[in-house]
């Protein structure tokens, strides 16, 4: 009766110590995530992908990445267009982490996937000051050539992304802002040339008429259209005397 009741023990004891050996060394890599281990040694080992997964001896997780594809934003700044005028462009894309596409340096570039967005904000300022300077301001705000500005920067992030094993799915040129003294000359360029437009729809002696009276107003109101510091500078003189 002894020996049955320790047999019984030790079958329980033994149990328990397989379910624990067994817990400890299985480890399940929830979706849209895998798993980087390394050996005693801290080397990379394996990259287990969304699943459940038995871990040799030695060997633990120790990192997990999202795989998921994830939203980006930034603003480049001081981005010099061929015209000499230092913009800053806002702008936003989509990535994700692949990291099976890497095949160089591979424990160095899977323990740098941690910092992907860095590496993009990096690699997209390098190719947004590249692309830009070959364009003017008023290029950048034409629709066509923002499209096409668009289509290089993305292939431009793709080729440089994929050997570090980020997928990049496309960039987006936002808001691009403009030094104040240089956003007032372009709308100003701009409505003369609406204006312009306008003018060219009407008969040739209305079409006169309000182009004299278009310079006329300008002759009159000629501080109106100087920059905002000349302006002040004209108030302050004014009150002086």
């Amino acid at each position: 009766m002894t020996f049955l009741i320790v047999s019984a023990i030790f079958v329980i004891l033994t149990t328990l110590g397989v379910v624990i050996v067994w817990s400890k060394q299985t480890q399940v890599v929830r979706e849209d995530s895998v798993a980087i281990t390394v050996n005693r040694d801290g080397f990379i080992k394996r990259v287990l992908p969304a699943g459940r997964h038995i871990l040799q001896p030695f060997e633990h997780v120790d990192f997990v990445l999202e795989t998921k594809t994830k939203l980006i934003a930034n603003r480049a700044s001081a981005v010099t267009t061929s015209d000499g005028v230092p913009v800053t462009i806002n702008w936003s894309g989509t990535y994700s982490l692949k990291p099976e596409l890497i095949t160089e340096n591979v424990s160095q570039r899977l323990r740098g996937l941690s910092n992907a967005e860095k590496a993009i904000i990096r690699h997209s300022d390098i190719c947004l000051r590249k692309l830009v300077g070959d364009y003017t301001v008023p290029d950048l705000f034409k629709p066509a050539t923002r499209e096409r500005v668009e289509r290089q920067l993305s292939q431009l992030l793709a080729d440089r992304l994929k050997p570090l094993g980020i997928v990049f799915n496309g960039l987006n040129l936002q808001v691009i802002d403009l030094p104040q003294e240089v956003a007032e000359a372009f709308n100003k360029a701009k409505a003369i040339a609406t204006l312009d437009g306008a003018i060219r729809q009407v008969d040739p002696t209305t079409r006169e008429v309000v182009r004299g009276a278009y310079q006329l107003d300008e002759i009159l109101h000629w501080d109106a259209y100087l920059p905002t510091p000349s302006r002040m500078t004209m108030k302050r003189l004014q009150v002086a005397h």
